[in-house]
């Protein structure tokens, strides 16, 4: 649902532990930050193919309503609230312009008492509590832009090659990294940005010796496809 000042006026909104909604999901996207924290606890993380795709952790189906430990993923931080890009207007040229929307889940708990802070003060302006949350949202943005310009890298650097995963009854098309042909390829580049790809891409293949190891659910998780023919770049 899309956050207006009318329809929202009066509305209250509750913070809650949003790593207990995350952890309710089978796979959660990630930003570049989030990558150690998580593979620190033993989640396997993937690179799912596709346009834009970001990290994706796989969420094993534990007792513990904690599997992030101390660490809440970085698209969940703010929960229930997202922005989103639409087309907010028109531009000199008649082309649709966008711009980003502030949205909430209206099936979120937060709201559920109506009490805590409120979205809108009494003049109809945004609270410090909601103007807080919009800095934070942007800042998330920014780390998206800039996590999928390191998997582009990757692309370019034609070190992937497709594989499909079997993972909570569905299969998703990701992506396996060639870490002898990455290190070859960067070499001893001082470019920052090659150091932020051997970071990612390094933690995300020791992520992923979870799912080789025996005690790790073979029915949650496992690789069953392979395709060598399928690199892209």
């Amino acid at each position: 649902m899309i956050i207006t000042r009318d329809a929202f006026y009066a509305q209250r909104i509750t913070p809650r532990d949003n790593r207990l909604f995350a952890a309710q999901q089978a796979c959660v996207s990630l930003v570049l930050s989030d990558v150690t924290p998580l593979a620190n606890q033993g989640i396997p993380i993937v690179l799912p193919a596709g346009p834009d795709a970001l990290p994706l952790a796989l969420i094993p189906p534990v007792e513990d309503d904690q599997p992030f430990g101390d660490h809440t993923p970085r698209l969940w931080q703010h929960y229930p609230f997202a922005l989103t890009h639409h087309v907010v207007g028109i531009d000199a040229h008649d082309s649709g312009e966008l711009g980003s929307i502030l949205q909430g889940d209206p099936y979120a708990p937060h709201w559920a008492d109506n009490t805590g802070y409120r979205l809108f003060d009494s003049e109809g302006q945004a609270s410090g509590y909601l103007q807080k949350t919009l800095v934070g949202l942007r800042e998330v943005q920014k780390e998206v832009h800039q996590t999928q310009q390191l998997i582009w890298q990757l692309h370019q650097l034609r070190v992937l090659s497709q594989f499909a995963i079997s993972h909570a009854r569905q299969t998703l098309l990701t992506y396996r990294i060639d870490m002898a042909q990455l290190q070859e390829r960067i070499g001893a580049s001082d470019d920052p940005m090659d150091g932020q790809v051997l970071i990612l891409a390094q933690t995300v293949e020791q992520s992923q010796q979870a799912l080789e190891r025996p005690s790790y659910n073979p029915a949650m998780t496992s690789w069953c496809i392979e395709d060598n023919d399928a690199e892209l770049g």
